[in-house]
Parts: C-alpha cells; structure tokens; sequence
C-alpha cells in the first residue's frame, strides 16, 4: 500500500511526530510512506521522516487567490497520483482538504483528512466551511478522522459532521518516567539548580497557546517560591512578545526560553510540573507525553484539554485566569499525595488511550 502524507509545513508538531513514531507500524503492514509539504518552506523536520524511511517531496501550493495557478497545481497533483499509483493519500492541511480530495477523487484513490483541533467558522465563513466539509466527504468521498472527544463532538455538533474517532498516540519509547537520581542528572546536565521549583511548557508559541498567562503567573509564584524557574520550549509568532513581557514583568531571569530542543523528555525529566494555559486544543501530544513521562500537568479547562479528566483525574483543570495559574501552582507543591494520585492516573490512562501500536493499527484499518 503506497501512502501519501499531506502536511502544510515538516515542522516539530505533534501529527508529523506521531507519524514519524508510528513509521515502523505502517511499513511492518506493508506501507510505502511518502510525505509531501505543501508549505512556502518543507520544514526543519524534514530529515525525521527521510530517517524514519519516508520519502519527502516539496511541492508548495500556490494562494488561493492565484486561481489559474491553483487549477494547474491540482491538475499536476492529480498526474502525480496517477503516475505513482498512490493507494491512498492522507490529508493533514486543512488548507489541503477539498483540493486533495478533489485530486484524490480524479485520481481514484482513497483520501483520508484528519481534523487536528477544534475548529469554528465565523458567521460569515460558516456556510462556505460547511459546503468544503460535504462536498469533500459526500462527493469526493473523503472519510474524515478526529483525534479526540473534543473534537469529534465539534465536528458533529458545530458542523453536523460525523467522523470517525481515532485517538492521537505517543512514542512510549522516547517517553516513560525517570529511573532513580535521574532527575538530578538532568538537572546537572542541564545546569539547574538541585533545589529550583521548576515550571514547564511545551509548544509554539501563539495566541492560542497564551505562554503569557504563565509569564503573567510567575511575579505571583515568585513571592512563595524564589527559586522558581520557567523552562520555555518551543517557538513561534508571540516568541519576541513573551519575551518583552516577561522583561516589563522583571521575571525575565527566572525564564529559560529554549526554543525547540529535540530532547524534550530531558527537560520534562528536570521540570516539577508542566503548564498548559491554551484557548483550545484538539489533544495535545506535548501533555500526553508529559503524563507518560510522570510529570504533573495544570491545565486550563477548555476544549481538548479538558478530555484528559473524562475517564479519570488525570490532570488538574482550573479557570482560565493566571491568578488561579498561579495560586494552583503554589498549592500543588509539595503536596507529594495529590501528585502521585495524577500522575498514577495519568499514567495508566495515556498507556491505554493513546496507544501508539493500538490506534496506528485503526489508522491503518480507516486506510482500507
């Protein structure tokens, strides 16, 4: 079976490394992976899929507003289908939806796209976003796939687009909890100190993902714990903001902003508790792995991350307002007994849920 990946950019993001992880799963069942980057730029991740066995193309999609240009590219794309005998192509763009399933559907092959977040449309959009969905689905015959109850329930309820649920997956093998004194090699490796109440987020930084929140929190948690640290990976198009608030704030000194670090278990290991004060997610890979890797996780009670509490306490959910960020971090120091309850559930629940071999297989199922 000859599979092709569609994403906007290769960048460090959670579909491109799930599907780097899960690489070896689809080839034992006898895949051929190509992915191909839509994007101005392939994306520094490009080399994980060429190591992971994919084959890597980069083909950049023209504006929308670029008609004439579009209907080439899509005339191209559907030659490529045909010439290369692709058995199914797998969308994970939303800018790519409607257009590869419509090359897809020239090309009789299979298509495949997965919602990745909880969408919604403005007014305005909404019945233009609605025609894109059924016309992909019930012409194209594209079978549309969510990655969690969030965003099944979005799709459904905001769209009246029935999916079928498959649950995003983690490395098990790059993430599982710390072995005895390991946390302090870390520490030592990564030159912090043995005693500092480390804090930790993992993301790009975006409105969405409102890292300021946690900017905001730390004067608060400063004046409890001195010894508080931030570590801040990842980047992106709020980086330089963060980065001037946290200097008006004058806690600049107490935040490590890291960037994008291909150890990310490293700096899990050292942290004392992991922050996500997002507006809304689909199911964060970051906080499945932090759960694996027996990290403690505040979490904002909103759609996608409010899922990890559906079953179990898996994590601690709390308002949307850095005040309360900041008073819950104060509170969950220390207290050793509600740690070991959340991440023991925690644990248990990311093992099962999000099985890397389990839910690779119903991908691979959904492919045929």
């Amino acid at each position: 079976m000859r599979v092709l990946h569609i994403f906007n950019e290769l960048k460090f993001s959670g579909a491109e490394i799930m599907y780097v992880d899960a690489a070896s799963i689809f080839q034992e069942k006898g895949c051929e992976l190509t992915a191909m980057a839509t994007g101005t730029n392939i994306g520094e991740y490009s080399t994980y899929f060429e190591n992971a066995g994919y084959t890597v193309i980069h083909k950049p999609m023209p504006a929308i507003r670029n008609y004439f240009k579009r209907i080439v590219y899509y005339k191209n794309i559907t030659k490529y289908l045909k010439e290369n005998a692709y058995d199914v192509v797998h969308i994970h763009s939303s800018a790519a939806r409607w257009g590869f399933a419509f090359c897809a559907w020239l090309a009789n092959v299979k298509s495949v796209y997965t919602f990745h977040n909880v969408f919604k449309s403005r007014k305005i959009t909404y019945p233009y976003h609605y025609l894109l969905r059924w016309s992909a689905k019930n012409i194209f015959k594209c079978s549309f796939h969510t990655i969690s109850d969030s965003v099944f329930e979005n799709e459904l309820k905001y769209y009246f687009n029935k999916t079928n649920k498959i649950y995003n997956w983690y490395g098990d093998h790059r993430y599982y909890p710390s072995s005895v004194g390991e946390k302090l090699a870390t520490r030592i490796e990564l030159d912090i100190d043995e005693e500092a109440f480390v804090l930790i987020s993992v993301g790009g930084c975006s409105p969405v993902k409102r890292h300021s929140d946690i900017i905001k929190a730390l004067p608060i948690i400063l004046k409890k714990h001195p010894n508080a640290l931030y570590l801040h990976l990842g980047k992106g198009i709020s980086e330089n903001a963060e980065m001037k608030l946290a200097q008006e704030l004058g806690v600049s000194e107490h935040i490590l902003f890291c960037g994008n670090v291909t150890n990310v278990r490293t700096y899990l290991i050292a942290a004392d508790i992991y922050l996500m004060p997002s507006k809304f997610e689909g199911i964060p890979i970051t906080t499945i792995e932090t759960m694996a890797t027996g990290i403690p996780c505040i979490l904002y009670d909103v759609p996608g991350l409010r899922d990890f509490n559906k079953d179990a306490k898996t994590a601690i959910l709390i308002e949307e307002d850095f005040t309360i960020l900041a008073q819950e971090v104060i509170d969950l120091h220390g207290d050793t007994k509600k740690i070991q309850a959340i991440t023991q559930s925690a644990l248990l629940n990311v093992a099962n849920l999000y099985n890397m071999k389990k839910n690779a297989l119903n991908i691979f199922n959904l492919y045929h």
